[in-house]
């Protein structure tokens, strides 16, 4: 069996990030689970927050440093029901596929301090993997010792686990193709970077920005300083446009195909 990788579901392709009530987007999750099928190793499949995850996160004050704790404390059941729910629709997708899934919600397993980790038991997630079960694990609020509970962003899990497991790759899927030298929703000229390393990272970092939709992590410019740093380890780092039918399964089999590479 192949080593395992990391696959970044991004919240704007899975979800109708706009959609309120937040709605899944069944179409893509069909595509990315029959693409993800051609991959015959380890799979952590780790979800951005999209609509299920960011709204109910901002309407109770996340993001806003000054949110007193009890607020913050109040949002927990919100924000799980919906991640929850999130979770179990994409678990479904790769059972249906014949993708053996579980799912392991990192509010179980998680404590943070200042936003921070302090505590990430992977021991279930091994012996998950070691069994020949793919995990799913997701963005979602977390207990945090100095603010009550804080949003730990799908960004930061797959950047964990890429340094607590034996990872051959990780690709993070967005709506974009990689990284741009400017919004491309607002810029449709914006020019895409193929590669970033410690020769261009200072400007890549000054034109990205956050993302455009309701989002309490952090945007690109967050995104590429945590994949920079674990650019440092010997894995292939890549974000591309999860979008796209059949980008996904290219890099799956090793294949050329439009995406933005992070090499040291």
């Amino acid at each position: 069996m192949e080593r395992t990788i990391i696959v970044k579901l991004g919240g704007s392709v899975i979800t109708h990030k706009g959609s309120s009530p937040p709605t899944t987007n069944d179409e893509n999750l069909s595509r990315i689970a029959k693409e993800l099928k051609s991959y015959k190793g380890g799979l952590v499949v780790v979800l951005g927050g999209g609509a299920h995850g960011h709204q109910s996160a901002h309407s109770h004050g996340f993001g806003n440093p000054n949110t007193p704790k009890e607020q913050l404390l109040m949002g927990i059941p919100h924000i799980r029901h919906n991640m929850s729910i999130l979770a179990l629709k994409v678990e479904s997708e790769l059972n249906n596929e014949g993708i053996p899934t579980i799912v392991i919600p990192p509010f179980t397993i998680v404590t943070l301090r200042n936003k921070s980790i302090q505590d990430f038991s992977i021991t279930t997630m091994k012996k998950a993997l070691e069994n020949g079960c793919a995990v799913v694990i997701h963005g979602d609020v977390c207990f945090d010792e100095e603010r009550g509970a804080s949003i730990l962003s799908g960004d930061t899990i797959a950047v964990f686990l890429a340094r607590q497991l034996d990872v051959k790759s990780i690709y993070i899927g967005t709506d974009v193709d990689g990284v741009l030298d400017d919004n491309p929703k607002l810029n449709p000229s914006a020019k895409h970077i193929p590669v970033i390393d410690h020769n261009n990272k200072e400007d890549v970092l000054t034109k990205t920005g956050p993302s455009m939709n309701t989002d309490v992590t952090g945007g690109m410019s967050k995104k590429v300083n945590e994949l920079l740093e674990l650019a440092k380890q010997d894995l292939d780092i890549i974000i591309f446009n999860l979008t796209v039918p059949g980008r996904l399964t290219s890099l799956l089999l090793g294949e050329s195909t439009i995406c933005t590479r992070i090499m040291p």
